[in-house]
């Protein structure tokens, strides 16, 4: 049911509408024809209710210097980030840990592309930027990403996708 819900909100983003996906999720919309351009926060903080922790990590950096730009990121929520230990969250969120936040971004991210439409029905597996393998399923009505589940999808002006999860992707 929930990965209907995802595929039937992503093919209206497609065609320019915006859709609620959900109780979790939040209206998406996308602007077609515009340029793409590199992701800036400011493409992902305004109303996107439910990520302010992973932006305010993206703010501090850590996702730069890669040599490859991540098209798919799988975020957790807001409550997904309170389940972590107090003294994780804080390093993570410390301008002063770069390591640690780089190395958490890029267990959550990935330079493939990946839409709900193109998942739909399938298994894959892919690497993320920290070269280990992540499994995401999107056979059942669920969208699984590792052990988490996909509660929303988001679509950013520059075609990158945001998978937004219950929980963190275990390391």
């Amino acid at each position: 049911m929930r990965i209907s819900l995802i595929i039937t909100g992503a093919c209206l983003l497609i065609v320019g509408a915006g859709v609620a996906v959900g109780q979790h999720s939040q209206a998406m919309t996308m602007n077609i024809g515009s340029q793409p351009q590199a992701t800036r926060v400011a493409d992902v903080a305004p109303g996107t209710g439910g990520i302010q922790t992973w932006t305010r990590m993206m703010e501090l950096g850590g996702l730069e210097n890669f040599g490859k730009a991540p098209q798919t990121m799988f975020v957790p929520s807001d409550d997904a980030f309170q389940t972590l230990p107090t003294d994780e969250l804080k390093a993570l969120l410390s301008p002063g840990e770069s390591d640690a936040r780089r190395a958490f971004l890029a267990r959550g991210a990935t330079d493939s592309r990946l839409t709900p439409e193109a998942i739909a029905g399938k298994r894959v597996s892919i690497i993320t930027l920290d070269g280990r393998p992540l499994t995401i399923d999107a056979t059942g009505e669920e969208v699984l990403v590792g052990d988490a589940e996909a509660l929303d999808v988001r679509r950013l002006p520059d075609g990158k996708v945001i998978y937004v999860l219950d929980h963190t992707l275990t390391r």
